[in-house]
């Protein structure tokens, strides 16, 4: 057995080459360009997070060619931060006309855990040390037994502490 061969048998399946690398980037930052063109209604509804947006919004007050293409790299290094498949779906299912989610709010993720999930409310009082432990038991008791009126008076318990 030669030294080819042997090495080709250890080869990581996870390698990627500089120029594939690079290409990868490209893609994205071109990624980031078609978004910009198609308009800060579309660039919202994506699941984007608030830096990227801001990226995106900072884009109107930049002139110059050259600092436009830097802003663009940057804006393609904030989008390698994010899950691109879900951006890639929602933007696919906007061309196709489909309705899009709402991206779910901190509060609706914690209503989601807490009443759907079966988190209990030790772990939100982790996150929330300050928050009134007795009032969340209760309301999440409530939430649990009828859930329509209870579950409102629950989510703006925790609109007020989650913001």
């Amino acid at each position: 057995m030669n030294e080819y061969s042997e090495s080709a048998e250890f080869e990581d399946d996870d390698f990627k080459s500089k120029t594939q690398v690079k290409n990868e980037l490209k893609d994205i930052t071109q990624l980031g360009m078609e978004l910009a063109d198609m308009g800060m209604g579309i660039i919202k509804k994506l699941p984007l997070n608030e830096t990227t947006i801001e990226a995106f919004l900072e884009l109107d007050n930049i002139r110059g060619n050259e600092a436009r293409k830097r802003h663009f790299k940057r804006i393609g290094k904030l989008l390698r931060e994010q899950e691109l498949d879900e951006v890639k779906l929602t933007l696919e299912q906007i061309r196709m006309g489909q309705s899009i989610p709402k991206p779910k709010t901190e509060t609706d993720q914690w209503l989601q855990r807490l009443l759907e999930e079966g988190v209990d409310s030790e772990t939100f009082m982790q996150a929330y040390p300050d928050s009134d432990r007795q009032q969340l038991r209760q309301l999440l008791r409530n939430a649990l037994k009828s859930p329509k009126k209870s579950k409102d008076k629950l989510r703006q318990f925790l609109q007020s502490i989650c913001g």
